[in-house]
């Protein structure tokens, strides 16, 4: 049986990571000849987790990284790390480094977040994290235009591209619209932690002036643990005084819930069109967009890095940054038009069927299972090496 540990946050942490994370781990414990734990990365230190993690690494407690180590050496054949700046101790999450050095297992990395220009701080624990790997990932392409480019002496056969795995969804939507008391609305919708990059303000002003007969734009989310540290809810208080402000009550509805997989299910089966309107280009990951496509929702989106690569193949529509008279056109073009609202949902759904937690768990599992061997005897891995998708949909 192969013993594989993730090194993440987790479940009841709050955030998109640890969402990945329980996701993927229940996707590989599918697979019989599989045993997956988890290493949780706390700053709170008061959670409860359940049994399937098997040791809390204080974030900012050098020692704890040390802990960790010496049991992932001891009890596992492999381990995954999550990759995010933030989630780790030390500045730029620096102290993954004390544990990644002392490792002795094959590793595999996942980015969730590849800077265009990182500090050389930010670049030197990246670099560490790829030469110490046997194998990383990037959740799409731009990602690993970006890694080789950055890391051009780093063996490029190391670089994986797979998609990030999305719920298996009903797509019955009548009924999931019924559940919700949305039967006789047309529903926008977007989701996600709440905080100032995600450009609410823009998607909100977007609907000025539109004459748009049962719409309901749902708002979900709570606000992102860290803004909510540094300023409390100061940004959705600006966003629902503006939406006073613009006499736009009637549209607009906010659910301040940090909802679970079920209610995400039926809220992302029941929405029409998915809005993400996020402000900075350097988005290299969306687990919040995957999950839209997935459902099977026509997506409108700003052109960010995971937007531009995800929403080919008319999969969606992107809308400039900053343009609130292009998106509300675009959001009223999919309102009028049936057939092409549906042809949206459509090649959404198409892609979506192919990136199931189940496939994309599989994939993770079948390259864990070459690290064994030298990276340079993986050229026969074409199949895992390329998994972005964009032309099997």
């Amino acid at each position: 049986m192969k013993r594989i540990v993730i090194i993440s946050t987790f479940p009841p942490q709050e955030c998109g990571l640890a969402t990945f994370t329980k996701d993927l781990r229940k996707g590989m414990g599918l697979d019989q000849t599989a045993s997956i734990d988890v290493i949780a990365v706390s700053k709170s230190g008061s959670e409860q987790f359940d049994p399937a993690v098997r040791f809390v690494i204080d974030k900012e407690r050098l020692d704890s990284y040390i802990q960790a180590v010496h049991i992932i050496n001891g009890e596992y054949d492999y381990c995954i790390i999550q990759h995010e700046y933030g989630i780790f101790g030390g500045a730029d999450g620096i102290f993954i480094n004390q544990l990644v050095n002392h490792l002795n297992i094959p590793l595999l990395t996942i980015f969730h977040t590849i800077l265009q220009s990182p500090s050389l701080r930010q670049k030197e624990i990246m670099e560490l994290l790829l030469s110490k790997s046997q194998a990383v990932v990037s959740l799409s392409p731009k990602g690993r235009e970006l890694l080789k480019d950055l890391f051009p002496l780093v063996d490029r056969q190391k670089i994986h591209v797979i998609a990030h795995g999305v719920p298996q969804f009903d797509y019955n939507q009548g009924l999931a619209k019924y559940r919700l008391g949305l039967q006789d609305n047309f529903v926008m919708m977007t989701f996600g932690l709440i905080g100032r990059s995600k450009g609410l303000e823009y998607a909100i002003r977007s609907l000025v002036g539109l004459d748009l007969p049962n719409f309901k734009y749902l708002i979900m989310g709570k606000t992102h643990p860290n803004v909510l540290a540094h300023e409390g809810e100061s940004y959705r208080f600006e966003l629902q005084s503006l939406v006073d402000q613009l006499q736009l009550q009637d549209k607009i509805i906010f659910i301040d819930e940090f909802i679970n997989d079920d209610q995400l299910k039926e809220y992302l089966t029941a929405c029409d069109i998915y809005l993400s309107p996020y402000q900075h280009e350097q988005q290299i990951s969306s687990g919040t967009l995957s999950f839209a496509v997935g459902a099977g929702a026509a997506v409108i989106s700003t052109p960010y890095w995971h937007a531009v690569d995800l929403l080919t193949d008319e999969r969606g529509i992107l809308t400039p940054f900053n343009d609130v008279q292009t998106m509300g056109a675009h959001i009223k073009l999919l309102y009028r038009s049936k057939r092409l609202l549906a042809w949206h949902r459509f090649k959404a759904r198409c892609y979506g069927e192919q990136t199931t937690w189940k496939t994309i768990a599989k994939v993770y599992l079948e390259l864990l299972s070459t690290l064994a061997t030298p990276v340079r005897s993986l050229v026969h891995y074409k199949n895992y090496h390329t998994f972005d998708l964009k032309q099997e949909a």
